[in-house]
């Protein structure tokens, strides 16, 4: 996804990936894979791309969460386009965050510390992670690494993708999100994510209020979101995504140039959004599968995997992205379009 959005911005990428998809190989001037974000699986290939390419500037997207102190790393050497590694360490640290919202009295869902005794309504969260892995009912029979938990709440899962500057928040679009649940129990993954969901004026209002304190309080800059539950108009925050999230894609082309406006102080309206609908989903393998050497992937089928990958059940094939005049047709076209991909992966088209 980022690779995508610094072409359509006009800029050449050398990307740094666990995966390096078909799509990443591509869009990027040059890839180059690593077993995980560790700083000792990275220094190594980050300092090369220096020496190689004379590179400065370095973006960043997802997986960060899990190993926070690369980032320190990477900032002493290049100029980060995102936000700093004391913000993103702070925004991580979930003692300290659920206490700031208790100070700004911004709602959220009462957190502990040490596993409570009515565990049927509480969830368990690792301390580091993203995309709702390692998320889970406390009243599983799986046992508990470090985490907190958080009690449990009904209502819309949504979240908000917004622009932060020096000077202000600007929101660009609300989203609702869903999970899935395969068999090995992680039972909150992240699925997917649909834009311009409605939400009231007075939701909008409550939102820009708690948003414009976070920004102040953790110094956020640039393209962020935040997750929340809905239930019964009161939101209850859930987490801030310090970067760049999947959201971010739905909302147009031109969106990285939000992104640095964020760290030029200047958020202004020149920058144009998609006003259309539209949703994106991840695609998870329902039995082990390899992936046809001849596959002709659709147009709407993105972070495609490289022939003759393997991908274990219940890992991610690929992602889709559907459009639609309403969200009720973009929900449509995106089952029509997962049983179009199930029947290439199937027959190998």
């Amino acid at each position: 996804m980022l690779v995508q959005m610094c072409i359509d911005s006009g800029c050449e990428v050398v990307a740094i990936d666990c995966f390096v998809d078909s799509d990443t190989r591509q869009m990027a001037k040059q890839t180059y894979q690593v077993s995980s974000l560790a700083w000792d699986d990275i220094s190594a290939t980050v300092a090369a791309v220096r020496e190689i390419y004379g590179l400065t500037e370095l973006l960043y997207g997802s997986g960060l969460e899990t190993y926070p102190e690369t980032l320190s790393c990477l900032e002493k050497d290049w100029q980060i386009i995102g936000n700093s590694a004391a913000t993103f360490h702070r925004i991580q640290d979930k003692r300290d965050f659920f206490a700031r919202l208790d100070s700004l009295s911004i709602p959220h869902p009462e957190v502990v510390f040490t596993k409570p005794d009515d565990g049927f309504d509480w969830l368990f969260k690792p301390w580091r992670g993203e995309g709702g892995l390692g998320i889970r009912r406390c009243n599983s029979r799986a046992d508990f690494a470090d985490g907190y938990w958080q009690k449990y709440i009904e209502g819309r899962s949504m979240s908000v993708l917004f622009a932060a500057s020096r000077n202000g928040v600007e929101l660009i679009g609300f989203n609702e999100q869903w999970t899935v649940k395969p068999d090995d129990g992680q039972s909150f993954l992240f699925a997917g994510i649909a834009s311009h969901a409605k939400v009231s004026m007075s939701i909008q209002a409550e939102i820009a209020d708690c948003l414009g304190k976070l920004v102040e309080a953790y110094q956020l800059r640039g393209l962020n979101s935040m997750d929340f539950m809905l239930q019964d108009g009161t939101c209850y925050v859930l987490e801030i995504n310090a970067r760049i999230s999947a959201s971010a894609q739905l909302y147009g082309k031109s969106l990285l140039l939000k992104h640095l406006q964020g760290f030029e102080n200047c958020l202004d309206d020149s920058v144009e959004l998609l006003i259309g609908p539209s949703a994106y989903q991840v695609v998870y393998a329902r039995e082990k599968v390899t992936i046809p050497e001849r596959l002709a992937w659709p147009i709407w089928a993105v972070d495609r995997p490289n022939p003759g990958a393997i991908v274990a059940t219940g890992e991610p094939i690929c992602s889709i992205i559907a459009t639609g005049k309403n969200s009720g047709q973009v929900l449509d076209n995106l089952h029509r379009q997962q049983r179009i991909l199930a029947n290439l992966l199937e027959t190998g088209l």
